[in-house]
């Protein structure tokens, strides 16, 4: 905000305006006081500007979510607290509760007349209207005696006329909190709850009537709920998200990435864990429960006894390639500066030059999903393109400069790859999982590759080079089972000289922006300084 504001009043106020300092008369010199104030702060923001990176300003953007996503949450716990609170004291409630208490003792002891049935059952129905209009925020809410019975509920699980203080129900912790027989208000952290089959938490709210204790009502609250407050969030990219962690280092909350529901099933990290509700706020490069490097910011927020972990992260290659598509000029430029310069792994000797597999022709691109392997020769001009899910499928493409990669328009290689890709073959939460090579002599069509690439959603971690400089051609043979690549080189100049290079000789797109990155803010940063 100050830099805004200095940066206002300098484009207002100029040198000029404020007339030389030789003829300045006693009512100018505010101004020209003004100005040199205003020409500091704006070289303090100035300097503080730069000296904020790549991830301080990826540590903004999680700060900004996670602080949103904790104080809805902080919002929504106190305002179902008050239900809570507001129900065990509101006298329909309580008469609701004594009411089938006397009822659930009348049909212990023997038959009840059918007029009284009758005209509790028409209260019930006029009780439930009455939970809709009020209290419909509580799953459920169950009215459960000084023995730990649970003589009335409203949706009628399987939890009605059990005892929660004996049995299975025992040692939940529902019934570990009743087996201690409370007489405060209790809050039960969410857990595997049978009779509702998904994961619930309870207020215990004890119960009086003329200075009487009657027993227990507990306000059944869903997880969904919660869940609903950490949903997508658009401003953290394809991978970031926000989440819920409690106590033990179970999620709370879905994931974004897996389809199976991941509310206490999801076991996180016990070391990241334990750590961030030690530090109880800050930022960690952490590696998440995907295997995947990311910045995470996070808070633990305390209610009623309870504490739970909100977390907003991202992932670091996603980052990293936001800011080369920012900046991408410039990082294009240091990348093939980078490649040309860099000398490439020794070739090993080709012991079989004639291994079979699925042939692929110049300007065409397969498929092998099958067990085959997939190999193309004579890429000289072209560029040799592999696609590949390792263990599922590969695609193999050889490009012509005929290409639109290389300005052509006879095919469109890439385009129509990653089409068939994203639309039979993976689910979108799986793009992640596909790796990138291009082989060629030449770096003519890589930026273009990488731009297409970015584009249609993928990430420079996930794209691999193999350059050789002294190369006349090369030749590819892959099979994804094995997740074996091998490139044969045969080089310029010198003839019958040959050998391939494997998987492991491919230069990373991300490694390479990630480190020209640190080099940058490095320089930034010392001049800065000075």
């Amino acid at each position: 905000m100050a830099f805004k504001i200095t940066t206002i009043i300098l484009r207002r106020l100029s040198f000029k305006s404020v007339m030389s300092v030789r003829s300045l008369k006693y009512g100018h010199w505010p101004w020209l006081v003004l100005f040199v104030l205003s020409s500091l702060l704006l070289s303090i923001c100035s300097t503080a500007e730069a000296s904020k990176g790549v991830y301080d300003w990826a540590y903004v953007r999680l700060d900004y979510a996670r602080e949103e996503k904790a104080d809805q949450l902080r919002r929504f716990w106190k305002k179902t607290h008050s239900l809570a609170r507001k129900a065990a004291q509101d006298a329909s409630v309580l008469g609701c509760f004594a009411i089938n208490q006397r009822y659930a003792a009348m049909k212990h002891k023997g038959a009840v007349p059918e007029a009284v049935s009758g005209k509790v059952e028409a209260f019930r129905k006029e009780f439930n209207a009455y939970y809709i209009k009020n209290y419909f925020s509580f799953y459920d809410l169950l009215f459960v005696n000084k023995q730990g019975q649970v003589f009335y509920t409203i949706r009628k699980e399987s939890d009605l006329n059990k005892n929660l203080m004996h049995g299975d129900a025992a040692e939940s912790p529902l019934g570990q909190c009743l087996r201690k027989k409370p007489r405060q208000e209790v809050f039960v952290d969410f857990h595997h709850y049978g009779p509702s089959a998904k994961p619930a938490a309870f207020f215990v709210e004890p119960m009086h009537k003329d200075g009487k204790f009657l027993g227990w009502l507990v306000l059944q609250c869903a997880v969904n709920k919660v869940n609903t407050l950490f949903a997508w969030e658009d401003d953290l990219g394809q991978t970031g998200e926000t989440f819920l962690v409690n106590r033990e280092g179970f999620m709370l909350t879905e994931s974004n990435f897996i389809g199976d529901s991941t509310i206490l099933d999801k076991h996180l990290d016990d070391r990241n864990i334990q750590a961030k509700f030690a530090d109880e706020k800050g930022h960690r490069v952490v590696t998440d429960y995907r295997g995947r490097i990311a910045l995470s910011s996070f808070e633990v927020v305390h209610f009623l006894g309870t504490n739970w972990l909100a977390a907003a992260k991202m992932d670091k290659a996603e980052i990293i390639t936001q800011h080369y598509t920012r900046h991408r000029r410039y990082y294009a430029d240091k990348l093939l500066e980078h490649l040309r310069g860099a000398s490439p792994a020794p070739l090993q000797e080709v012991l079989d030059p004639q291994a079979s597999g699925l042939r692929v022709d110049m300007d065409e691109f397969l498929k092998a999903s099958n067990g085959e392997s997939l190999q193309t020769i004579g890429i000289s001009t072209c560029t040799g393109l592999l696609a590949t899910y390792p263990g599922r499928f590969a695609y193999l493409a050889h490009i012509s400069p005929r290409d639109k990669i290389y300005g052509g328009e006879q095919t469109n290689l890439l385009g129509q790859m990653l089409k068939q890709v994203k639309s039979f073959d993976i689910r979108p939460c799986e793009k992640r999982g596909i790796v990138f090579v291009t082989v060629a002599p030449h770096l003519q069509s890589l930026l273009t590759i990488i731009d297409k690439l970015i584009q249609e959603g993928f990430l420079l971690s996930q794209v691999r080079v193999m350059f050789h400089p002294q190369a006349k051609s090369s030749a590819m043979l892959y099979d994804y089972i094995q997740q074996d690549l091998e490139v044969v080189w045969r080089l310029r100049d010198q003839p019958g000289n040959q050998g391939f290079q494997c998987m492991e000789c491919a230069f990373s797109v991300g490694e390479i922006i990630e480190e020209e990155i640190k080099e940058e803010e490095g320089s930034v940063k010392a001049n800065a300084v000075n």
